[in-house]
């Protein structure tokens, strides 16, 4: 990449973004972190102002109200696109942020200086401990994979914490409950399973072709509510107190309701998948939750709960 162009990326990067350090500067544009300082000058001479900053969290930082407008924009749009470049950058699951944010850059540089948009916090509460350049390495492996038809030799970390191999057919990226998954083809197991692209910690894509399977359908393994193969579906019925606001926010599972008792319960039904994680949801509610079926639920919630007081005896 010639310095001219290097510069023009260089202000695109810095246009949608607070601080950046010397090192992602260098990376994104595919330098040395040595040449940064000089590109910084040649802007500097061109007419930007790029303010430096030490420290851990330091980096340089373009003044945007120096940048020329081009594109004619409401201020409500523009506020849009900033809040959009802002969320997808705290989601731990968007693997193509940083290509993202170059086009961003592009558009957001041409926003007039009297018209800045301040950037919106946005707060991933729970995010991936995975950096997001492994992630989006992984993703890039998978996505040529099933691109390509080829096999995949993975080591896989199931929730036993056993470190696992297997050769993988992949069919299908996508992303459920915050997490990237592959719908894979198992030659191990000679069935199709979902795995956790944070849970590989080795792959390769081969040379070996596979053949897409005739009798597969995408429709039997995912639908709008997940996994559609990660176990039946068992129907749940609670009485939650003080909770109506709260659970009327969003959709737990299918055909769900709720059902006003009085002005403090509620009954609330619904479809879920896997034992485990309805008990960790029904425990989550702690006393306000009261499970009115099925039996086994109460079973389980009951030993769970003696068990967790043994612990304080």
């Amino acid at each position: 990449m010639g310095k001219t162009s290097a510069c023009i990326k260089m202000i695109q990067i810095l246009s949608c973004r607070d601080v950046v350090s010397t090192k992602e500067l260098a990376d994104l544009l595919e330098t040395n972190p040595r040449n940064i300082k000089e590109y910084v000058k040649e802007l500097e001479i061109a007419g930007y102002t790029v303010e430096s900053e030490k420290g851990i969290y330091g980096g340089y930082r373009l003044d945007k109200r120096e940048l020329l407008p081009s594109l004619s924009l409401s201020k409500a749009e523009k506020e849009l696109l900033q809040e959009g470049t802002n969320f997808l950058k705290e989601c731990s699951d968007f693997v193509k942020f940083n290509a993202y944010q170059q086009v961003m850059g592009k558009i957001m540089s041409t926003f007039p200086s009297n018209q800045r948009v301040e950037p919106i916090t946005m707060i991933d509460r729970f995010p991936l401990a995975i950096d997001r350049n492994l992630l989006q390495q992984r993703y890039e492996i998978l996505s040529e994979a099933i691109e390509e038809q080829l096999k995949c030799e993975v080591k896989y970390l199931p929730a036993s914490n056993q470190v696992k191999e297997h050769i993988l057919h992949p069919y299908k990226l996508f992303v459920y409950n915050g997490s990237w998954f592959v719908l894979a083809w198992n030659e191990r197991i000679h069935d199709f399973g979902y795995f956790k692209l944070n849970r590989i910690t080795e792959i390769v894509k081969t040379r070996n072709h596979f053949t897409l399977l005739k009798t597969y359908e995408e429709s039997d393994f995912l639908d709008s509510f997940g996994m559609k193969q990660n176990g039946e579906y068992y129907h749940i019925e609670l009485e939650l107190k003080d909770l109506k606001t709260v659970m009327q926010e969003r959709i737990y599972g299918k055909n769900q309701k709720i059902e006003e008792i009085d002005e403090h319960y509620i009954r609330f039904m619904c479809d879920m998948q896997n034992k485990n994680m309805i008990l960790s949801f029904v425990l989550s509610f702690g006393s306000k939750c009261k499970v009115l079926s099925p039996d086994w639920l109460k079973e389980m919630l009951e030993k769970e709960l003696w068990t967790m007081m043994s612990f304080y005896e």
